[in-house]
């Protein structure tokens, strides 16, 4: 296991991975600081060596612009999937079609992959190796407050606002910026 640090607008981010030459991306790290993304890092990938990566540099640079507010399509290539259940890839796959901009609730999702799982929806993001991705910050609560976020809900606010998306005077996302 491989691991790549790099700052951007937000802070540092931290990329995990199998192979120098193919990739193989596990998990992506939300901003913070350095100490604490190497932290988190050697918590959950102890074996794990800083290098850099030709074949990572793709998604660091798309995950920096994203950040820096630049409009960006990710491409799952180097994502290495095979630890998703398939409830959660369903899930995964339908964070991923929420547009920029836009939010959906998790009742939405457990609706568009034919399921009555709300907190099993929820529980499937909290899981979410690959945020900003896999879009799970563009999923809110059915009252159109935030619910959770595993990068903190001050990030998850930052990353939307960044997007575009508007709140009303009592902290919800606005009615227009929710998927129905």
């Amino acid at each position: 296991m491989f691991y790549s640090m790099f700052d951007t607008a937000y802070g540092t981010c931290g990329v995990v991975y199998r192979s120098v030459e193919e990739a193989g991306v596990v998990h992506i790290f939300l901003p913070g600081s350095k100490k604490e993304i190497k932290s988190r890092i050697s918590i959950l990938f102890p074996e794990s060596k800083e290098t850099t990566s030709p074949k990572i540099a793709e998604i660091i640079t798309d995950i920096t612009h994203y950040l820096n507010g630049t409009p960006t399509t990710f491409t799952t290539d180097l994502l290495d999937t095979s630890a998703f259940y398939p409830f959660q890839l369903k899930v995964m796959k339908t964070d991923w079609k929420i547009p920029r901009g836009k939010t959906a609730t998790y009742g939405w999702i457990a609706e568009q992959i034919g399921t009555k799982g709300v907190r099993a929806v929820g529980n499937a993001n909290a899981r979410n190796p690959f945020p900003i991705v896999f879009p799970c910050h563009r999923v809110i609560r059915s009252d159109r407050t935030l619910g959770g976020f595993g990068g903190g809900l001050e990030m998850k606010r930052r990353l939307l606002e960044m997007e575009g998306v508007q709140f009303d005077s009592q902290d919800r996302v606005h009615s227009d910026h929710i998927i129905r």
